[in-house]
């Protein structure tokens, strides 16, 4: 059969087989040796390259005698070749799939291929959709992130200007580059919700498309920033908008707050340099390590494949570890290892069943 073929009875198979998503979770016989397939999203940028190095530092600790990693994925964000890598992988033969996830809409039907096919899947980035049963998915609590920032902004507000943070007063804009994503969501909903209780003066102004494009953002934030030159700070949960904040900012002499929620290098030095406030990380290492470890752990266990969401630990970087982190760096392997070890340690063993419901990510429950 041809690719070609192949593809068109794979998506024909694909819109028959949503139905395959109401199975009960995938069951497995223990194993000693698993291979993994880590389908990433795109490999371009720096966030994707830190969990493919968390996910190999976990390989390395579990021993290569017993878990094969392949680490695949598109360049560019398109779901569409990551599907048929997904595709590729599954006829390739492997016992699980770790899915790299930002658009869960997008996903339903991959979902039930992999469902159909008897594939375990391990969720990464962002939880799936709830059309996705007995989900397992590995990550970080946005909402949880998105409290951290709140607490390092009105921190650093509370020291500029000497008010107390019901004393603060102003507008704050806000730009978000991909509506509805719950990953940028929840953290944009956790800091209004935090100001709202501590600091009940400051107005939200609501968000605008800040685009995925660097080009493009640059050009919608300058418009921002031009006309609330006067903001409390500028806030996105968006790693590109970011650093054109941060661009502006500094261009401008416009010294307010600013957190990021990736931590790509230029938002490492912002933070040494005095830049910006700080960053909290998402930490993609330990989201990396700790899927191929439980996933692992999952195959290896036999019985059913576990499901829920295991909470991966969020850090914040600021001027007290900024400069251990960039050490981390140079050697991202085993200096963001160890870096992250009381992250990694403090999770990876944790019970597998009894987990809260990945369904739980967005907030809705």
């Amino acid at each position: 059969m041809s690719a070609k073929s192949r593809n068109r009875n794979w998506l024909a198979g694909l819109v028959a087989g949503t139905a395959a998503l109401a199975a009960a979770t995938v069951a497995a016989q223990a194993q000693e040796k698993v291979t993994i397939s880590l389908i990433q999203i795109l490999t371009v940028q720096e966030w994707p390259s830190e969990v493919a190095a968390g996910a190999r530092a976990a390989v390395k600790d579990l021993g290569e005698d017993k878990v094969e990693l392949r680490v695949l994925g598109p360049a560019g964000f398109e779901l569409a070749k990551q599907a048929q890598v997904t595709l590729s992988e599954v006829e390739r033969g492997t016992d699980a799939i770790i899915l790299s996830n930002v658009a869960p809409g997008a996903m339903i039907e991959p979902a039930a291929m992999l469902a159909e096919r008897g594939v375990p899947v391990t969720w990464i980035v962002s939880a799936p959709p709830d059309e996705v049963p007995n989900a397992f998915f590995v990550g970080v609590d946005p909402y949880a992130v998105g409290e951290s920032g709140a607490e390092l902004i009105l921190s650093e507000l509370e020291e500029k200007t000497g008010k107390s943070p019901s004393e603060l007063s102003g507008d704050v804009v806000q730009g978000l580059c991909v509506p509805g994503l719950p990953v940028l969501t929840r953290r944009m909903e956790a800091l209004e919700d935090a100001f709202k209780e501590k600091a009940p003066n400051v107005n939200f102004i609501p968000p605008f498309d800040s685009k995925l494009d660097l080009t493009q953002s640059y050009a919608a934030w300058n418009q921002a920033v031009q006309k609330y030159p006067d903001a409390l700070f500028y806030t996105d949960p968006c790693e590109d908008p970011n650093k054109n904040i941060q661009k502006i900012r500094t261009d401008d002499g416009i010294d307010v707050p600013q957190v990021y929620y990736d931590n790509p290098e230029v938002a490492r030095q912002a933070v040494k340099d005095g830049e910006i406030t700080g960053i909290v990380s998402s930490n993609r290492f330990t989201e990396g390590y700790l899927a191929v470890w439980v996933t692992a752990r999952g195959l290896m266990d036999g019985g059913d494949f576990p499901s829920g969401w295991v909470k991966v630990p969020h850090k914040v970087i600021d001027p007290s570890n900024v400069d251990a982190y960039i050490s981390a760096w140079e050697n991202d392997g085993a200096g963001l290892r160890e870096f992250f070890d009381p992250e990694i340690t403090g999770t990876r063993d944790i019970s597998l069943s009894d987990l809260p419901p990945a369904s739980d990510y967005d907030g809705s429950n």
